[in-house]
């Protein structure tokens, strides 16, 4: 069935919006098969935009949150975050906000649990780990130092 009028494509793209937020985006390749006229579509997404029910920043902020807590890096989430339609501008003042160093730990630790620091070739296998999650190599080396002094400290 096609959207083709204003209200119905606002309450399609509403219903959206009360599960998660959305990139305006997400929300335009979601209906743009789903609507009669794509210029109704694009009139609905501007009209939430300026009633601020669609905002690129808030949903940053809230999947960077996200992301970060189940282990990924700002590498990773930048990427995810362009491909969701984020101007880099917005997403690169918020990653740079955090800690990634603090994250990469907590990363390492969820990876490893206590026995950490084995041998070489393990260590360069949690290295290639925490890279691919989208840290860079300073925070691993200091999520690295994090846990070293941590050690020394008990």
């Amino acid at each position: 069935m096609k959207l083709n009028n204003a209200k119905s494509i606002r309450i399609k793209i509403m219903d959206f919006l009360a599960r998660r937020e959305h990139t305006n985006k997400e929300i335009y390749y979601k209906l743009k098969n789903k609507v009669a006229d794509l210029n109704l579509l694009r009139e609905e997404i501007k009209k939430l935009i300026d009633e601020g029910l669609i905002d690129n920043k808030r949903f940053a902020e809230q999947y960077i949150y996200s992301r970060s807590t189940k282990g990924y890096g700002p590498l990773r989430i930048e990427q995810e975050l362009y491909k969701r339609g984020v101007d880099q501008k917005i997403s690169q003042k918020l990653l740079e906000s955090e800690d990634w160093s603090k994250f990469a730990k907590l990363a390492l630790q969820k990876k490893k649990g206590s026995n950490i620091l084995v041998d070489g070739k393990d260590i360069i296998k949690i290295k290639r780990f925490l890279n691919y999650r989208g840290f860079t190599n300073f925070h691993i080396e200091e999520a690295f130092r994090l846990i070293g002094s941590q050690e020394n400290d008990s």
